[in-house]
């Protein structure tokens, strides 16, 4: 597996993959995505503010996973009791895996290359939220060693606010 930045060449297939993951999540009543979020116009801007990694089949130009990291936080992290108040935090969003490919560590390589990139662009913690009811997620983030710090209210739900100091 290769992970590199997305370009605009990606942005059609990176929707198809997102479509997948959400209808895949709903056969899991897990009703976290819908055409209005992510949508087509927030993974253009990902690409534009070149935040947008995808991993790609060895071999291949197909996408089984992607993830973006930057610096934006949503406005409702405020009321969060953060753990790591000093310092430069990036934010993971939109971390997905095809279907097809679940469960084989794409999602966690996703995790530590986002981890690595932000030690290396001087971040000292990285900061993120998941679906309160996707188990898989949850467990996913735990297993990396997040830290539940609180949990906030989006269209959809709760969330829980997690956070990791970068070693």
């Amino acid at each position: 597996m290769k992970i590199t930045r997305a370009s605009e060449q990606h942005l059609d297939e990176i929707v198809k993959l997102c479509i997948n993951c959400s209808q895949n999540m709903k056969r899991k009543d897990i009703d976290q995505w819908d055409d209005i979020y992510p949508n087509k116009e927030i993974f253009q801007e990902d690409i534009n503010n070149h935040s947008l990694y995808i991993a790609l089949l060895e071999n291949s130009k197909e996408i089984i996973g992607c993830i973006v990291l930057n610096n934006d936080q949503e406005p409702e992290y405020k009321a969060v009791e953060w753990l790591y108040k000093q310092g430069k935090f990036a934010i993971v969003h939109r971390l997905m895996v095809h279907p097809n490919y679940e469960g084989k560590g794409i999602a966690r390589s996703l995790i530590e290359f986002v981890e690595k990139l932000a030690k290396e662009n001087g971040y000292t913690a990285i900061r993120l939220d998941v679906f309160s009811e996707n188990n898989r997620a949850v467990n996913l983030y735990k297993k990396q060693d997040y830290r539940v710090s609180g949990k906030v209210n989006f269209r959809k739900g709760e969330f829980l606010c997690c956070e990791k100091i970068i070693p």
